[in-house]
């Protein structure tokens, strides 16, 4: 909880001098995470099997009434296990952490209410860039252990890829709607996929793996892991995964406080505002 303390405290003070003429917000967001890829009924889609909270922090910057930028920090947690994919008999299991640092425009074209509505509401879109930062575990003997270090698929041997990265960017983008409360509070309602550039949130990618090379470079726990139908050393080839890239998604609601208001801000009319 400290920690997220000093984060809001930093999300606070992190606008520009160009916004502070403009509206600020402080907000938390509170919701679900989930993800797509290797480890679930079909690599690419939207799979609700297994759902982990997530939570965070943000600021929002209203630089006109229907444009925001918004700097936030995102802590989410994706899982998978093949008894939920399509490949049970593969046997294989991760969890991830997930700490994300995103910063994001928001566009809302339409806002329904006027200046003495209770409530203003606007749709919006939103996108943007973000860096995150993961760890894939696997259980092990009753015991979640890391995976990147142990090269299940013959990272850091001669022929095959380096170990990847932990941190990595992303991009995230999405719809929601706010309801905007007398001009001070904001409920907000959103659906956010991101867009990853890797295939190693699951520890699986779709590269060609020799069950031997992995035993003899990187040992008997990677090897297992690897391929835990194996039971016997052998000369084997396979492929643990497909050809797309992870993604995960985050979907929930934000709660803001409005710290210093603008006419611009109210919605005034149905339908598109002038500029």
């Amino acid at each position: 909880m400290k920690k997220y303390l000093i984060y809001f405290s930093f999300l606070s003070l992190a606008a520009p001098p160009l916004l502070h003429a403009q509206s600020t917000e402080i907000g938390l967001f509170g919701g679900a995470s989930f993800y797509s890829g290797d480890i679930t009924p079909r690599e690419l889609g939207f799979y609700f099997n297994e759902i982990s909270p997530a939570f965070g922090v943000f600021a929002r910057f209203n630089v006109h009434k229907t444009t925001a930028i918004r700097l936030g920090i995102t802590q989410a947690k994706v899982t998978g296990d093949d008894a939920n994919s399509a490949y049970p008999e593969r046997m294989l299991n991760f969890r991830t952490n997930i700490t994300e640092f995103a910063l994001m425009g928001e566009f809302s074209p339409v806002q329904i209410g006027g200046r003495q509505a209770a409530v203003v509401v606007a749709p919006y879109i939103f996108g943007g860039a973000a860096i995150y930062r993961f760890n894939p575990q696997t259980l092990y003997d009753n015991n979640w252990i890391d995976l990147q270090p142990l090269g299940t698929e013959g990272q850091g041997l001669a022929g095959y890829e380096a170990p990847y990265r932990l941190t990595q960017v992303a991009i995230p983008f999405g719809v929601g709607v706010k309801f905007n409360f007398r001009e001070a509070w904001s409920l907000g309602l959103e659906f956010a996929p991101r867009k990853i550039f890797n295939d190693n949130l699951d520890d699986i990618t779709g590269a060609e793996v020799n069950y031997l090379d992995v035993l003899t470079g990187n040992g008997t726990v990677a090897a297992s892991l690897s391929n835990p139908n194996i039971k016997e050393p052998q000369d084997v080839t396979y492929r643990r995964g497909g050809d797309f890239n992870d993604w995960y998604y985050v979907i929930g609601a934000t709660l803001s406080f409005r710290l210093r208001g603008s006419d611009r801000l109210s919605g005034r009319n149905i339908g598109c505002p002038k500029f």
